[in-house]
């Protein structure tokens, strides 16, 4: 029979597992694997175009000169592939390919479109989990901006622990190293914030203080949304509004 030091064991072995497994599943921490799934994905599809370039250049090299992106060249070689269907392609210095070389190509070019497909496809579930789970950061900032400041926080709740001096220059750690160790260098004024069009648009006698007003109000968001406090989204982004245009 087991004596009831054993049976409080038990209880308290499956209590912290529990709380584990509570504290292992947060649905921010969600937002954290997505974007560094999507940074991924980006890191392979560009790899990869690079070398369907070097294969695809052997046929028709002017391709990339007439293409914008990397999403449109791919399109084009997995869409339509043959260069003689290609608007321009008659002074072409490319080698002549066998259909066979010309489908092997196109093969992995739709590889790589599925890819960016799915890209997309996560890209799209991001900007849902970000509304669900930080409305306000969301509101102020746009879906992009706040995975990307959960994301180099950790969490959502690092994030809320931050003081806005710290959120200012996240993403700008290597600048603010290089000022710490060498005399000379100017401390980062801002990090990935620099996206935010107000910052990055503005002159950059003014952008330092912009860049801290935003990170004021970032701070507060960041807290409302982990505390599951009320709306406050678009008062937040006005009052921003109104304290850019006076620094203007």
């Amino acid at each position: 029979m087991p004596s009831k030091y054993t049976e409080l064991r038990k209880k308290a072995i499956k209590r912290t597992r529990k709380q584990l497994k509570q504290s292992m599943y947060k649905r921010d921490h969600l937002i954290v694997q997505v974007v560094r799934s999507i940074d991924e994905i980006d890191k392979t599809a560009n790899l990869l175009t690079e070398k369907l370039k070097d294969w695809y250049s052997v046929y028709f090299p002017e391709l990339e000169r007439k293409t914008r992106s990397i999403e449109e060249y791919v399109n084009l070689v997995a869409d339509v592939g043959y260069k003689e269907k290609m608007p321009g392609s008659e002074d072409s210095v490319g080698a002549d390919l066998t259909k066979e070389d010309v489908e092997q190509v196109r093969s992995f070019a739709r590889s790589i479109k599925g890819l960016l497909n799915e890209r997309q496809v996560i890209s799209e579930y991001l900007e849902t989990l970000v509304s669900q789970e930080a409305p306000n950061l969301n509101s102020l900032l746009g879906p992009g901006l706040t995975a990307r400041l959960i994301s180099l926080a950790g969490s959502l709740e690092r994030l809320a622990e931050m003081p806005s001096s710290t959120i200012q220059v996240l993403g700008a750690e290597k600048a603010l190293f290089a000022h710490l160790r060498k005399k000379g260098v100017p401390s980062p004024k801002h990090g990935v914030i620099f996206s935010y069009p107000e910052v990055r648009g503005s002159k950059k006698k003014v952008r330092g203080k912009i860049a801290r007003r935003l990170a004021g109000k970032i701070a507060i968001a960041a807290k409302v949304d982990y505390f599951k406090g009320e709306f406050i989204g678009d008062k937040l982004k006005q009052e921003l509004e109104k304290e850019i245009k006076e620094l203007k």
